[in-house]
């Protein structure tokens, strides 16, 4: 991490844990302080969105931080797509690829997610503003043997490059450019950037929802980090959720 960086206070490297969001929130429960940063070389239960597993083999590089923001719940998803921009600056900085940005939380390379991000808060029952907020980030780095469910969705880094890619210079880089965006979180001055990084605009996309999946096309994402959707019935906000799109 550079000098000007202030954010990360502390970093416990792990060689294997479960999760390293499951870590990081107890030690954010336990009192850990803003900028608690854990980092595992192995995941052996890694977490995605909706209570799915994330693929985390050794030599990728997975960490999360305990962040302590002051904004509302619905806000939070300000964090991820926060996160989002600096991952994939961080990638194009390192390893001079081409990242794209699938809303709401994943970094990918030609096709293929190279990156997934999870944040999950804990909740002030009394006023409805997180006491702490856990910002994971899974980055797949080296080449893997992937599992065949995976195998055209999932990549990774070094698929696209012939140079190696520098785990410790690549974590730096996202922290630091992390770290300059959340001190403004709120203005949200990322978020230009973050639409214009999308894979998804003007794309037909499903999406895939409890009442049923639907087809329909990506529009915009508003400054609210809403994913604008036009369907038969007309047009649509997604506040979450998860969306499919054929890359390939």
């Amino acid at each position: 991490m550079s000098e000007s960086n202030h954010l990360i206070v502390s970093v416990e490297v792990l060689e294997q844990t479960d999760s390293t969001n499951r870590v990081a929130k107890d030690r954010a429960v336990s009192g850990a302080p803003e900028g608690t940063l854990l980092i595992a070389k192995q995941q052996s239960m890694g977490k995605g969105r909706l209570g799915r597993s994330f693929f985390s083999p050794k030599g990728g590089i997975y960490m999360s931080v305990v962040l302590r923001p002051r904004i509302p719940a619905e806000r939070a998803v300000f964090i991820t797509t926060c996160a989002a921009v600096a991952v994939a600056r961080a990638i194009e900085k390192v390893s001079g690829l081409t990242t794209g940005i699938k809303w709401v939380n994943d970094i990918y390379i030609q096709g293929k997610k190279v990156c997934g991000i999870l944040t999950e808060a804990g909740l002030d029952s009394e006023t409805g503003v997180p006491e702490y907020v856990v910002l994971g980030i899974g980055i797949n780095v080296e080449k893997q043997s992937v599992p065949e469910e995976l195998k055209g969705i999932v990549g990774c880094l070094e698929e696209y490059t012939k140079v190696p890619v520098e785990g410790n210079k690549l974590i730096a880089e996202v922290w630091n450019e992390f770290a300059a965006l959340y001190e403004n979180l709120s203005a949200a001055v990322y978020m230009k950037e973050y639409r214009e990084r999308s894979i998804l605009l003007g794309r037909s996309v499903t999406v895939i929802s409890s009442e049923g999946n639907y087809t329909a096309v990506a529009r915009d994402i508003d400054e609210e980090g809403h994913l604008v959707i036009e369907c038969e019935d007309g047009i649509r906000k997604l506040s979450s959720g998860e969306v499919s799109v054929r890359l390939q």
